[in-house]
């Protein structure tokens, strides 16, 4: 039995390492401002043409991702709303916190409200600590809608699934699969990532179910149906040819690819199990897996399955995200990819860990001697947590941008240059922002007043020409 002090540290520490990856998000995403790289784009294409015809000129045109391109073509900026998007990071990482609640609710219903929120809590820490990218995460637009919303949706998809197989036939049962069906739907038509890894998964779980336990799932038949079409809509788009065409000499070499990707994976595994506080966390976790796998529990046969297979498929799956990257454009994947594969690899790491527990235990292999950690193990953990927020990119800059006030002045300078483009004028001069926060900002428009950002932003405020003029000095103090 635990140390009730333990008990109670355990709790505040979880609260804690909670907040400190969240509340940071909060407070910058009051600072968040659109981007000059693409967001000005979708908008004045969805503001001159329309909203549907915008989304048409894209996918002609650029990329078959049509629900990230609906996502962007509805952004504030098109409502003439642009402190909107002071409120879109915050929203997307409270959407993610709650994703992982909805799984982990699933997984461990057996489990306390307590324990839930502990387990949640620390996901997201985990997740916010290796994120290699915040910007592209939370702040971006463009990425976000591309990367970050499918994640979340197929993290939410996967606990509608499970709980679609605890409901009663009827039209809840009916309408939740049909909500299945547009999850799937919507994640793959974000960006080709996502497509791989929820159609794998999704045959995997198929296969298995076929295979192993005889069973003929029409929900899943269902769902494979959707995503096969909705990833026929993304790759016949005109525009993917137009898109892709400029990487062709470098890609397009599939066993390279693979080799590629499993070596990618295996150097990013082992970073992260050194960087992140996933080793200690994995050691304390060991009694709520061995809970949720032993006879009674609500749960017990979500973790009943072949030790060795899931594992490869773990891996495999985590190599299919990162191969479009090798495959498509012949380079190692983007920290946006990055953040996404973390994701799925931290989940998958505790679901794996519990499978292995389970086949542990019923082959007579007792880890009853886990069942309460002695206080080094704590102190094992204490250590590595202080560690890995010390070297984590993600905390370094967000903390440097609160604290140095770059993130407040940046958001001074930015909103007084939105003040002075909403002034009518063919030709605006305006001055470069004197802070760039790395947590926050992405691309600023160029010194070329031909470049096509510029065109973009200078088409939607009604002008004919932006000129950055660095003779300029920004003045705005926080």
């Amino acid at each position: 039995m635990k140390h009730p002090l333990i008990d109670r540290l355990a709790t505040i520490t979880g609260i804690l390492l909670f907040l400190l990856a969240y509340l940071p998000l909060i407070v910058l995403s009051f600072h968040n401002h659109p981007s000059a790289a693409d967001d000005y784009c979708f908008a004045d294409t969805a503001v001159r043409y329309g909203f549907w015809q915008g989304q048409k000129y894209y996918y002609d045109g650029w990329t078959g991702r049509y629900f990230s391109n609906m996502l962007v073509h509805g952004s504030p900026l098109v409502w003439g709303w642009y402190d909107g998007y002071r409120f879109i990071p915050a929203l997307l990482a409270t959407a993610l916190a709650g994703s992982i609640l909805a799984l982990v609710n699933e997984l461990l219903r057996g489990e306390s409200l307590k324990n839930r929120l502990q387990v949640v809590g620390l996901l997201f820490f985990m997740i916010v600590l290796a994120l290699q990218s915040t910007v592209e995460a939370f702040f971006w637009t463009a990425a976000m809608a591309t990367y970050t919303v499918p994640t979340i949706l197929t993290i939410y998809l996967m606990a509608v699934i499970i709980r679609w197989y605890r409901l009663p036939n009827g039209l809840l049962n009916g309408l939740t699969a049909v909500w299945a069906g547009f999850l799937v739907f919507a994640s793959i038509g974000s960006g080709e990532t996502n497509l791989v890894l929820l159609i794998l998964l999704l045959l995997a779980i198929l296969a298995y179910r076929l295979v192993f336990l005889r069973r003929f799932d029409p929900i899943l038949i269902w769902l494979v149906l959707v995503a096969f079409v909705s990833a026929w809509l993304l790759f016949r788009a005109p525009g993917n040819a137009i898109r892709m065409g400029s990487n062709q000499a470098k890609a397009g070499e599939l066993v390279k690819s693979m080799v590629l990707s499993f070596g990618w994976l295996a150097r990013s595994m082992g970073l992260w199990l050194l960087k992140t506080p996933i080793i200690p966390f994995s050691l304390l976790f060991i009694p709520i897996a061995r809970r949720l796998v032993r006879h009674g529990s609500p749960v017990r046969e979500l973790f009943l399955l072949p030790a060795g297979l899931v594992a490869v498929v773990y891996l495999g799956l985590l190599a299919a995200t990162i191969f479009p990257s090798y495959y498509g454009l012949g380079i190692p994947p983007f920290a946006r990819t990055m953040n996404v594969l973390f994701v799925f690899f931290v989940l998958g790491w505790f679901y794996v860990l519990t499978v292995w527990v389970g086949w542990l235990e019923r082959r007579g292999r007792s880890l009853a001697l886990v069942q309460k950690w002695p206080a080094p193990v704590w102190m094992l953990a204490g250590i590595w947590v202080i560690g890995s927020v010390g070297v984590s990119k993600s905390m370094r800059q967000m903390g440097a941008d609160l604290v140095s006030g770059n993130a407040a002045t940046y958001d001074l300078e930015m909103t007084e240059r939105h003040r002075q483009l909403m002034l009518s004028a063919d030709t605006v001069r305006i001055r470069p922002i004197s802070v760039y926060p790395p947590s926050i900002f992405v691309e600023d428009i160029k010194p070329d007043r031909m470049h096509w950002w510029n065109r973009c932003q200078s088409g939607y405020y009604g002008h004919k020409v932006i000129v950055l003029d660095s003779t300029f000095t920004a003045t705005a103090k926080p």
